[in-house]
């Protein structure tokens, strides 16, 4: 009984509960699609990736060492979650803490959005551990302005970055907090370490043509204002704490900040809250964008629960009924079985085994599916790839070999559209097609460029053009079998109209060799605005067309 009442023996009671509760969940729990999606990253370690930083695929890698299946996922993500705690506790300086360590984890249990964390793999789960470890070395920097901080401080910067490019947000507003940081030079120095620490992601980017930074900042479709993405922030931002959220909210509001580290989880908060609401000015808002605000929420509202007993208690029912919840919720997630719905790791089930019936087994070319993709090779361990068609954004896939390993296969196409391809399934309802090609040759890596900047054309005008055609693959290419089509695209990169190209001498290219063709079409009824683009594409099989490519700006005279 003496262990049971140290706090201490308390605290890490609690910690192991939480730590064998997120175990199980990773067990037992079928992957959700990014997850698989992260798996095929960690096949590959690399220093960036298409869609993010890499850590989130090392954090898998680590996990495979230790276990296989969806562990082999997540185990890692248990043993980060559970540091994360214990350094969240480190961060709060209040001298009644060590009498009130369940109010700690009543208070870590009551934001829904955290505890996912504690079990799934995704770039947020690393950006979680090294936020809290970068406000912790913050907080140490602002007491001893030593080597051992300002590198430690560096070093969970670059972190940060590594987990997700969220990670700046973070940065930024602690500077904000505190705009003397720009006067010190420990903090510069710091600064630079994390710049040294993270130019292999640099350098990779700058080999992979930029890739993560243009499809982030250029090439996400972005839409029209809309009131409802507006609605859907603020609503997620009550949706990541859960039915708690109004005495964390009202807690975070009235409890006084008396130092600079408390401030700078103040303006995490604000912060993250007013920069993605400016995003929804132009997408769609995603909930797990401000999670992060969750960490400045335990620190800060603690203290205020300690010493407003009507708010603890009100804390203790609302934050153990969501507990209870969350548990239910744990269950019905990991058993389909037992759930009144279907959630996102049971839909596998639905479709995996009965698509590689209909396929025979073969190697799967999904269209326009980097998620299905995924989840079917992680569940059969058959080839596949993902193939990216103008009407979608591209992939990991179209970065790395999955490609070149299914050249000259029998494959499966699938996720055609409805008047091309066999019907072969449904998944929730939608209509899945394919068809089967044997000795699979396609021209997915070529690259088109049109070396102008502009291109004038008339109404139905022939016009001629040049283009070079790149082959880059280790192989010599016959595109006789390809069709080159030019695609003209609007607002949000919707296809507007597609003309066949006529190619004059349309010679093999040579690995790695470029060509330069002459094409002409016929300019189609269409309507002149600023952003109309034009591209070179290429079909082949019943697959539409890909990025090959490169967007000009083209203007229509009458």
């Amino acid at each position: 009984m003496k262990l049971i009442r140290n706090p201490k023996y308390q605290f890490a009671l609690f910690l192991i509960i939480i730590f064998i509760i997120n175990f199980l969940q990773s067990k037992y729990t079928a992957l959700l699609e990014d997850e698989a999606y992260y798996w095929v990253w960690s096949k590959n370690l690399a220093f960036g990736y298409f869609d993010h930083p890499p850590l989130v695929a090392l954090w898998i890698k680590i996990s495979s060492f230790f276990f296989e299946g969806e562990l082999g996922v997540r185990f890692f993500s248990t043993i980060s979650f559970s540091i994360m705690l214990v350094f969240i506790w480190l961060l709060i300086d209040y001298k009644k803490k060590w009498d009130f360590v369940w109010l700690y984890f009543l208070l870590v249990i009551s934001v829904v959005f955290l505890n996912v964390y504690g079990f799934i793999t995704t770039p947020d789960t690393p950006l979680l551990l090294f936020v809290v470890l970068f406000l912790f070395a913050y907080k140490q920097f602002l007491k001893v302005q030593n080597w051992q901080n300002t590198l430690f401080m560096g070093f969970t910067m670059a972190g940060m970055l590594y987990s997700k490019y969220h990670g700046i947000l973070v940065l930024m507003f602690v500077i904000l907090s505190n705009l003397n940081l720009l006067k010190n030079k420990k903090f510069w120095l710091a600064g630079v370490f994390g710049i040294i620490l993270f130019i292999p992601h640099l350098n990779w980017q700058y080999t992979n043509d930029f890739s993560s930074f243009r499809y982030h900042l250029m090439e996400r479709n972005k839409g029209d204002y809309s009131f409802i993405n507006t609605l859907l922030h603020f609503v997620n931002q009550i949706a990541i704490v859960g039915i708690t959220f109004p005495l964390i909210y009202m807690a975070f509001l009235n409890q006084k900040v008396n130092t600079l580290f408390e401030k700078s989880l103040q303006y995490i908060v604000y912060g993250f809250i007013l920069f993605f609401l400016t995003s929804t000015f132009s997408r769609h808002p995603q909930a797990q964008w401000t999670v992060v605000i969750l960490i400045s929420f335990i620190v800060i509202t603690f203290p205020y629960f300690i010493e407003h007993k009507k708010a603890r208690k009100w804390l203790l029912i609302l934050g153990s009924i969501q507990f209870v919840l969350m548990l239910v919720f744990r269950v019905f997630f990991a058993n389909e079985n037992i759930s009144p719905i279907q959630l996102e790791p049971h839909i596998a089930n639905s479709w995996v085994e009965k698509l590689k019936e209909k396929t025979q087994g073969k190697p799967i070319v999904f269209v326009d599916s980097y998620r299905r993709a995924s989840v079917y090779n992680y569940y059969t361990g058959i080839k596949t790839h993902s193939y990216s068609t103008l009407t979608e954004r591209k992939s990991q896939y179209d970065l790395l070999g999955f490609e070149e390993m299914m050249q000259q296969e029998n494959v499966y196409a699938v996720g055609l559209s409805n008047e091309n391809g066999t019907l072969l399934m449904k998944i929730k309802k939608r209509e899945i097609r394919g068809i089967p090609i044997d000795n699979y040759t396609t021209f997915q890596k070529i690259k088109c460029t049109i070396n102008e900047e502009l291109l004038t054309v008339s109404k139905n005008k022939t016009i001629y053009f040049t283009f070079n055609c790149y082959n880059l693959y280790n192989k010599k290419i016959n595109l006789s079998s390809a069709k080159f089509i030019g695609v003209f695209q609007g607002n949000k990169n919707k296809i507007i109209s597609k003309v066949p190209l006529i190619i004059e001498k349309l010679v093999p290219i040579e690995p790695f060799e470029e060509q330069l063709f002459q094409a002409s079409f016929v300019v189609p009824k269409i309507e002149s605005n600023d952003e109309l683009t034009f591209r070179v594409a290429v079909e082949f099989y019943e697959l539409s067309e890909g990025y090959q490519g490169n967007k000009i700006k083209i203007k229509i005279e009458n």
